[in-house]
């Protein structure tokens, strides 16, 4: 297949490594004529639905207007020949997990986390083993050393997990087990861009303004503080922390050591947008999974920005970290170049009366999708994947989310669903993703469900997945001192044949660091990688009793 052909892709993740972008490896399969891929839709028959629920307003920075839930979380089965969903589960009091408000999946186990928003006591992160029937049992928990928890990464090698705490800014890092994804000891890491200082504004609840709005004095005092929203690990080499202020409308570029789990020093700091004058308030940060190319959510501005990532520079750190070389050369070197922005609302639609949820880029690489709370809608824009201006953004549409304050959103597996919580009219919505056009189409599917502030895809593995784990992560650990190339590729879903796909879709003009001769040393790597994993499978498929 060329690589810059418009044929539907399946894309089949290895290794993913909860960075925002997880490794792929693209095949190519049949697509019907409105857009459903014929062979992927399997991928999404074991998937369970985790969604949370807001269940103390008051301990919000921001004020939701649905009903509180009685119960934190519900669990459902998605089936994906109507796009319908069957509860499974309810669980969470209220007064035992108040508000979670993001969840992960970890990449290879039966495990999903959870974190608190609470901006008077410190946020808690829950781990939850899931069952194929959507029982939960909690394996774990930690305090998250600061308040209001948003977001939650885990690293490629899944030995530390990384979260971040809105109202007071901090980022802090825990180490987990890669066998059991419990964790396994205190954190090994905590980073305040206050150094210490008390935060300025007030709780709501205390006088303060309300976040939800999005008026001038609203984001006057909104942006008296720094507020971390995000931490995004880069998915080359794993060595820079991308975090958005929403505070101070910056990108923060973190050098993270990565085998210690310590985010060691900020090296850099850049505008999330175009510097207009106003507030962009970034919200999240994503990867685009073939371009170097990353893209922001401004929630107060409404925009994407769109960068370009010099790939080179992060090839250069992770040698530097490698060698165990000072980081002081590289401070003040950013490796984010803005190259658009664009409007995620119509253009005559008050900016002020919206504010952005979550950005994605769709596992095809084809299209970007942001929710709009206020305007009620999906954004969707098409991915420019030709040419110059490869990575740039085209508006494809808005779809209304039939609720209010679409808060996230979720693909199913298959990518040809998409999950819609509108968190303020207490629903479920599901959509039906064309993989050709990028159009949603509702499917006629909802549910009630208290306050939805988030929505978790779980695709159960399987018993082959789990016995596993442990060989990949030993293998991740291993081969992951590769200095071209840390991806793993499992070698159970990897022929011979399969090497001359991936050497076909390799982009040759990915990253203008690159040259020919690297990119080959990069394939030339990735093999011996997968032949080392194929003879450690093979060595435990021997020794396995029957």
């Amino acid at each position: 297949m060329a690589p810059n052909s418009e044929s539907t892709m399946q894309q089949i993740s290895y290794i993913s490594s909860g960075y925002g972008r997880s490794s792929t490896l693209s095949l190519s399969t049949g697509s019907s004529r409105d857009g459903r891929d014929e062979m992927s839709s399997a991928a999404s028959e074991n998937d369970l639905v985790f969604v949370t629920s807001y269940t103390d307003f008051d301990k919000l920075a921001h004020g939701p207007r649905g009903t509180e839930g009685k119960h934190s979380v519900h669990v459902y089965r998605f089936h994906p020949s109507d796009g319908s969903m069957c509860l499974l589960n309810i669980e969470g009091e209220a007064h035992d997990v108040i508000n979670p408000a993001f969840s992960r999946f970890h990449p290879r186990l039966n495990v999903v986390y959870t974190c608190t928003e609470d901006i008077e006591k410190n946020g808690q992160i829950f781990a939850y083993s899931i069952g194929p029937d959507g029982e939960l049992t909690k394996i774990g928990q930690v305090d998250a050393g600061g308040t209001s928890t948003c977001y939650i990464t885990i690293a490629k090698d899944c030995r530390h997990l990384l979260a971040v705490n809105y109202w007071d800014s901090t980022l802090a890092v825990f180490p987990i087990s890669p066998e059991t994804g419990e964790f396994t000891g205190p954190r090994t890491s905590m980073y305040d861009p206050k150094e210490g200082q008390a935060v300025v504004a007030a709780a709501k609840k205390n006088g303060g303004v309300n976040h939800s709005n999005n008026d001038e004095s609203t984001i006057q005092m909104r942006q008296k503080d720094p507020h971390s929203h995000a931490l995004v690990l880069d998915p080359y080499f794993g060595v820079m922390a991308y975090v958005p202020c929403l505070g101070k409308d910056l990108i923060r570029e973190f050098y993270y050591d990565k085998e210690n789990g310590v985010i060691a020093s900020e090296l850099n700091v850049l505008p999330s947008g175009l510097c207009s004058g106003r507030p962009d308030g970034p919200r999240y940060f994503v990867f685009h999974p073939s371009n170097d190319i990353a893209y922001v959510v401004n929630e107060l501005s409404s925009t994407v920005a769109v960068f370009r990532v010099d790939r080179a520079l992060l090839r250069e750190i992770a040698l530097a970290h490698k060698a165990g070389e000072s980081m002081e050369r590289f401070k003040g070197r950013s490796t984010l170049t803005l190259i658009q922005s664009i409007s995620t609302i119509p253009k005559a639609f008050p900016t002020k009366m919206n504010t952005c949820g979550r950005i994605c880029v769709h596992k095809s690489g084809r299209f970007v999708i942001v929710s709009n709370r206020g305007h009620e809608s999906i954004a969707i824009f098409r991915v420019k994947n030709k040419g110059s201006n490869r990575g740039e953004l085209s508006t494809v549409g808005y779809f209304h989310t039939r609720g209010e304050t679409p808060r996230h959103y979720q693909f199913d597996s298959s990518g040809q669903y998409l999950i819609v919580a509108n968190q303020d009219s207490n629903s479920i919505a599901v959509f039906n993703f064309n993989l050709c056009s990028g159009e949603i189409k509702f499917t006629g599917n909802d549910y009630r469900v208290p306050s939805p502030n988030f929505v978790q895809c779980c695709p159960i593995h399987g018993d082959d997945e789990h016995q596993n784990t442990s060989i990949l992560a030993n293998a991740t650990s291993v081969l992951g001192n590769q200095p071209i190339l840390e991806e793993v590729i499992p070698s159970e879903i990897v022929t011979e044949s399969d090497a001359e796909t991936i050497k076909s879709t390799i982009p040759t003009n990915q990253s203008p660091g690159l040259t020919k001769k690297e990119l080959e040393m990069e394939l030339e790597a990735a093999r011996r990688q997968i032949d080392e994993l194929k003879a450690m499978m093979s060595n435990v498929a021997t020794s396995s009793p029957l």
